[in-house]
């Protein structure tokens, strides 16, 4: 058994993150939440992490949510406790995406399957498509079903904008809505075809889709 010791604490920068990043959610999603808000634990160090998660956790593992409850590891640790450089951009940006969690799980009634489309939502609505590279094929993300990994954030996001883009955010919140009245990938998979028309497979959609060879 662990036993943690939590301290409130005043963070300027973490409050103004925080406070913006709810702004932004509160209009993507379309959720006007003032009350029995979120909340930011800010943890100190890969032990601590290790500690909380109850497992050896990876080096890129830096963030994750349950609930409403945001799990950070501390900016000024980040570079030494981690395998991430410092920045304030890509900083906030993670804040945002643990948020953004909570924002989804209202949507989804706590369903995260497919992993996927949890963590590429989580992607796109925090902005962080913007640091990486993007794909010039589709080819791994739909192997996130269940579990995850740090290669389920190469291209989720990138898929998730592109549903959004070509066919309008309220089509992703039905996806994620009756997402909860599905218990396995065929079962969300012909979910997917009925709401967007065509079939949930790296061929159809890179070809017929967005045109990639």
């Amino acid at each position: 058994m662990t036993v943690f010791k939590v301290i409130p604490q005043k963070d300027e920068l973490l409050e103004e993150i925080f406070k913006e990043s709810m702004k932004e959610l509160n209009e993507f999603y379309e959720i006007n939440w003032v009350h029995h808000l979120p909340i930011i634990m800010v943890v100190d160090g890969r032990t601590t992490i290790d500690g909380l998660k109850q497992e050896k956790s990876q080096p890129w593992s830096i963030g994750w949510s349950e609930g409403k409850t945001i799990y950070v590891l501390d900016r000024n640790n980040l570079e030494k406790e981690s395998s991430h450089k410092y920045r304030l951009d890509t900083y906030s940006a993670l804040i945002k995406h643990e948020i953004s969690h909570s924002f989804y799980n209202i949507l989804s009634g706590n369903q995260h399957k497919p992993v996927w489309l949890c963590e590429g939502t989580a992607i796109y609505t925090s902005g962080q498509n913007k640091f990486k590279k993007t794909p010039t094929k589709f080819k791994e993300f739909l192997e996130f079903y269940d579990q995850g990994g740090s290669d389920v954030y190469l291209e989720s996001g990138f898929f998730v904008q592109m549903l959004v883009e070509k066919f309008g955010k309220q089509k992703l919140f039905e996806l994620i809505r009756e997402s909860r009245n599905t218990d396995t990938k065929e079962a969300f998979n012909k979910l997917f075809s009925e709401k967007y028309g065509f079939e949930l497979n790296y061929d159809d959609f890179n070809k017929k889709m967005f045109n990639y060879a």
